[in-house]
């Protein structure tokens, strides 16, 4: 129970990263909180003007779940300064982009307005496309510097352990 209690050490390359997963964790818990709700909040529900069966939304809010779970466990990894799966989060937000822009680059939204009686903008559905695709360049962009600030610090340990080294080839040269 103490170890839990412990309070960790962040390194700061790695608060900020950090702390958007844990937002990403957030928004993805909301999300799951709208769908098996249906609160249909325009951010929360990237499709919220298109008709949807409650199973549909039921779907979408387990798997809501799941990404935020992933998230959640990278702000977990991060934290104790391992980001390896910082990469697995990244490849899977940019599987999603993808997969969002099929949505919306193949389905045709006019066959719903015509059934429903409704006005459907795409261009909303592009606009929140789009917020998903900066946050996961944001990640990318901190896991990058995330690496490279971990890079600097082996090279940095690489040098210190050299530095020992040599100054105890010298102190034993001295008794020879």
């Amino acid at each position: 129970m103490k170890n839990f209690l412990k309070k960790e050490h962040i390194k700061n390359s790695h608060k900020l990263l950090s702390w958007s997963l844990l937002g990403g964790a957030i928004y993805f818990y909301l999300i799951t909180i709208a769908h098996i709700f249906g609160f249909k909040i325009p951010i929360l529900f990237i499709y919220y003007n298109v008709p949807s069966y409650i199973y549909q939304d039921l779907i979408i809010a387990f798997l809501s779940f799941g990404f935020g779970m992933f998230l959640f466990a990278g702000y977990s990894s991060v934290k104790r300064n391992q980001i390896l799966i910082v990469k697995y989060i990244i490849v899977a937000g940019f599987g999603a982009v993808l997969g969002l822009i099929n949505i919306n680059v193949f389905t045709d939204f006019s066959s719903f307005e015509n059934e429903f009686s409704l006005t459907i903008k795409v261009s909303h559905f592009w606009g929140e496309t789009i917020f998903i695709v900066g946050y996961v360049v944001w990640i990318l962009i901190l896991y990058l510097s995330a690496i490279n600030s971990n890079t600097n610090k082996k090279k940095e340990d690489d040098k210190s352990i050299s530095k020992i080294l040599s100054n105890e080839q010298k102190e034993y040269m001295k008794f020879r």
